[in-house]
């Protein structure tokens, strides 16, 4: 029989009761991209990364083969030789972030051991490696393959996309080993809900606090499970129609025209996701806003059931007691601005006229708060 873990229960109420909490909004993440710091990183990573596997590759390959009019073979040695330094750099740093650095127990997934990697540290080390297989054996053979080396950009696509489609279909899919934090043969999210976990909590410096904020959010949203496993498979069918038909186009064209398409258009479906995912997000989380008073239709709960360790649990009580104290000074804030009552001002008028006569308010006048 295949062992399923139980999961150690760490919620203040039980998991299928309604929390009157809930009726203030969805679950806060404590997180926000909105820092300098936080800002600036990203934008650099990203720029670079852009650099080296898109724009360089594309300018080399045609600098070189028009202007310095070098063979085939030495201009594709040369842009293997350039390319890998900023994605070799960023994967030994989540190695390190994950394994070594001060505090790297809280970057690991819920329920982890000392040497566990995160989900999406796996699947990018495979979508590397699919990656630069094609890049290294295009550019060492005799003679060089352009239409080989024109599909390694592809080929990532696809070790991304592929998985994102079967995650996100509407079945409960379970593997023989850990997926970040869900253990082996546990019910699986979509591989969208894996990828923000992992990054922001490891990359972004999120750490255990958002990993069970974020997993609290999935739990009790409905809109945000909906939302996730639509992203993931608009994602994964487009991602896998261009990488196909980029490598079609690769073996079927000149080499300059499949050499630029297979560089060129997966830059330009990114770029275009990424715009539509972002105003998509937007508006979803509006709407679960705006809609969350509709217990049966916005946050209908889904347990997610993790084996959780001490450092776990920690890390969930200080994100509810953060939730809690947010929720208290609001309503704190609210009272403040809340106009005088109509009572408050009899009593003042009376209190200024001693001589009036008290009127005995009958019960059907007696104010709703006192009763």
């Amino acid at each position: 029989m295949r062992p399923v873990p139980q999961s150690t229960p760490t919620h203040p109420l039980p998991l299928h009761e309604h929390n009157p909490a809930d009726d203030q909004g969805p679950p806060p993440l404590n997180y926000t991209l909105k820092t300098g710091t936080r800002e600036r990183w990203i934008g650099i990573f990203f720029t670079l990364l852009f650099i080296e596997a898109g724009v360089l590759p594309l300018i080399l390959f045609y600098s070189l083969r028009w202007g310095a009019h070098l063979s085939i073979p030495k201009n594709l040695a040369i842009i293997t030789s350039l390319i890998g330094t900023v994605s070799g750099l960023k994967v030994a740093q989540r190695s390190w972030f994950l394994w070594y650095k001060s505090g790297h127990e809280s970057r690991r997934p819920i329920g982890a051991g000392r040497w566990g990697f995160d989900f999406f540290h796996i699947l990018i080390n495979i979508g590397l490696f699919a990656f630069f297989v094609p890049l290294i054996i295009g550019s060492s053979m005799n003679p060089a393959s352009v239409p080989t080396v024109a599909i390694a950009l592809p080929c990532f696509m696809l070790t991304m996309c592929i998985p994102m489609i079967i995650s996100s279909l509407p079945r409960d899919f379970r593997l023989p080993f850990r997926v970040s934090s869900f253990p082996p043969y546990h019910p699986l999210p979509p591989l969208t809900y894996t990828i923000v976990e992992d990054v922001i909590a490891v990359d972004g410096g999120g750490l255990l606090d958002f990993r069970q904020a974020w997993r609290h959010r999935y739990e009790t949203s409905r809109v945000m499970r909906k939302l996730l496993r639509d992203v993931g498979m608009f994602w994964g069918i487009s991602g896998v129609l261009i990488a196909t038909a980029c490598i079609v186009v690769a073996w079927t064209t000149t080499d300059d025209i499949g050499y630029g398409i297979g560089y060129g258009i997966p830059w330009i479906w990114a770029f275009a996701c990424s715009a539509v995912t972002i105003r998509w997000v937007r508006g979803e989380l509006e709407r679960e806003r705006r809609e969350w008073c509709d217990v049966v239709h916005v946050h209908r709960e889904k347990p997610l059931h993790l084996v959780e360790t001490q450092d776990d649990r920690d890390a969930f009580e200080r994100v509810m007691a953060r939730r809690a104290s947010v929720m208290s000074h609001a309503s704190v804030a609210k009272a403040a601005t809340m106009p005088a009552s109509k009572s408050n001002s009899d009593s003042g008028s009376s209190e200024t006229s001693p001589d009036r006569p008290r009127r005995t308010a009958s019960p059907k006048e007696v104010p709703s708060d006192i009763v």
